[in-house]
């Protein structure tokens, strides 16, 4: 929910499986969290925190994996974040058709994503539904950020398919 000081807005993204990549080779890859995290460039660090971390989300049932992740951040004027890198929270919960995350990073941002693999016109879809909620100083740079990356990462998740089952991969479990 929103306060006075943050803002609210959804994001979605699409992208084509290439044809000869199975619908469990696409799960594969959404489960292995390093992978997923590993295919933003801007990743610096990653590491999985213990199972008795706190998660974010709410049931922190089975499955549910937190790490902290540090990203270089260039979309911030200096004289707004002078470290130049941003270290959150990410969570990760497997679902039967995909993956569900959630972020928490500083400014009060919160992102809620799921990732779900649907058939479409007899091909494979990766969807992304995303619910950001931050803080109004920062929302258009971070909206803006998402939109510009969305598409890269996208696009390494699929080159890291195309290469073969990704727990053989640098960044792979």
């Amino acid at each position: 929910m929103s306060s006075w000081t943050t803002t609210t807005f959804t994001a979605h993204e699409e992208t084509l499986i290439p044809p000869g990549i199975s619908r469990a080779q696409v799960l594969e890859a959404l489960h292995n969290h390093v992978y997923m995290i590993m295919r933003n460039s801007r990743v610096i660090t990653q590491r999985l925190l213990p199972p008795d971390h706190k998660s974010v989300h709410q049931d922190n049932g089975t499955g549910v994996e937190t790490y902290e992740v540090t990203d270089k951040m260039t979309f911030l004027p200096e004289s707004i974040w002078p470290a130049g890198s941003v270290t959150y929270t990410m969570s990760f919960e497997d679902t039967a058709d995909g993956l569900k995350h959630i972020l928490k990073a500083a400014m009060s941002m919160v992102s809620k994503a799921t990732h779900t693999v649907v058939e479409r016109d007899g091909g494979l879809v990766l969807t992304e539904d995303s619910v950001v909620e931050v803080n109004k100083l920062v929302a258009s740079s971070v909206k803006k950020n998402m939109h510009e990356t969305a598409a890269g990462n996208f696009q390494a998740f699929v080159d890291g398919l195309e290469k073969g089952p990704v727990g053989t991969q640098a960044g792979g479990k």
